[in-house]
């Protein structure tokens, strides 16, 4: 089974070890958390180990960040203490002041990334200061043979996961929260959390699928699902069933997670907008209204091309259906063996209720084509 748009992989979980699972997903963090999980030969380490094998690293790149932005530093461990709202903005204004004279004041250093680009934005300078010193510590032990390359994808994974659990936002990376006089003790929270102790949280958690045995047989993908789709045509091994659950909202789910690209790829982005956006945010037909019928039928034209089952999901609400086209009569203009198997009340999440609601009911339907 081919999952099309796996994300976070919930589908291939469910398949389990019934069948090799294949794996594709065009963002690089989704992608390598599938990996991860469907073809490491190798499970993540505990907790004690990777700090065992990071933390001098990770020690020392974080002392010669503090050297550069010292007197920032020291601001802002300040206005974490402040007791009141006017202390709060008092000193927020101070730390504001000394960060940005660090940051205009001297040349980047290596592995600044975080500092220099996101510091009092998604994450206080201290949590950013973490990410690039636990960024920097993976990168060393990996190239000196103290993790093998499945350890230090778990550690990128794990260190994602963090970003996630700090974040001074509503769950994702669309947009940073700004302090108020009702919330900035939320705030101060958030900004008081150890990246480093939240990373080794997550490690713990973090554990391939299935056994190893099995896992050889699995495959990963990077890659756009249609292009994807159409080359196994010229490959002699292809999936037999693919799974496709595509976009169906005009939102580019991109900007929920650009930092996690970011995170993986290291590549000091130049950055615009209220979320500090990368310039190179894949956008996806899916999620254009104009473009989302003829992107469906890409889908299921390219699977029935090679000679594969297709399972599709997709909401009655969903932009193709909106722009009046029916997916099943689209199905089964290259599925004559086609069939709606379901049609299942459900809740989708708005992604931090930017639309009004935070949630939104839906019919899910689920289609099969057979060969």
């Amino acid at each position: 089974m081919l999952d099309a748009f796996s994300g976070m992989c919930s589908v291939g979980e469910a398949v389990g070890q019934a069948r090799p699972v294949w794996i594709n997903d065009i963002q690089a963090f989704a992608y390598e958390v599938g990996t991860a999980m469907f073809t490491s030969a190798y499970p993540s380490l505990t907790s004690a180990d990777i700090s065992d094998r990071l933390f001098y690293h990770y020690d020392t790149h974080f002392s010669r960040l503090r050297s550069v932005f010292v007197d920032a530093l020291l601001e802002e461990e300040a206005l974490l203490q402040a007791p009141e709202f006017c202390d709060f903005v008092e000193r927020y204004r101070c730390f504001k002041h000394s960060l940005n004279l660090s940051l205009t004041g001297s040349r980047k250093p290596e592995y600044s990334l975080f500092s220099t680009t996101y510091s009092d934005s998604f994450f206080g300078l201290g949590q950013a200061m973490e990410l690039d010193s636990i960024r920097f510590s993976a990168f060393k032990a990996y190239s000196e043979g103290f993790l093998n390359a499945d350890q230090h994808r778990w550690a990128l994974i794990a260190l994602g996961r963090a970003m996630l659990r700090v974040s001074n936002s509503t769950g994702h990376f669309a947009q940073f929260l700004k302090p108020k006089e009702g919330s900035f003790r939320v705030f101060l929270r958030q900004r008081r959390r150890s990246i480093w102790l939240e990373f080794l949280t997550a490690i713990e958690g973090l554990r391939p699928v299935g056994t190893a045995s099995w896992r050889q047989d699995n495959r990963s993908f990077n890659r756009d699902s249609v292009s994807l789709i159409r080359s196994f045509g010229k490959r002699k091994i292809r999936p037999s069933v693919i799974y496709a659950d595509p976009p169906y909202t005009d939102d580019q789910y991109s900007r929920y997670y650009h930092l996690l690209e970011t995170l993986v790829k290291y590549d000091y982005p130049p950055v615009t907008g209220a979320g500090l956006y990368r310039p190179d945010r894949f956008r996806t037909p899916f999620s254009v209204k104009s473009l989302a019928p003829t992107a469906i039928m890409g889908i299921i034209g390219a699977a029935a091309s090679i000679g594969a089952d297709l399972v599709l999901s997709y909401p009655t609400n969903g932009l193709a259906c909106k722009a009046g086209f029916d997916i099943l009569t689209m199905m089964r203009e290259r599925y004559p063996r086609a069939e709606r198997c379901h049609a299942i009340s459900h809740v989708h999440s708005t992604l931090g209720a930017s639309k009004g609601s935070a949630t939104s009911p839906v019919i899910e339907q689920i289609f099969l084509g057979r060969v």
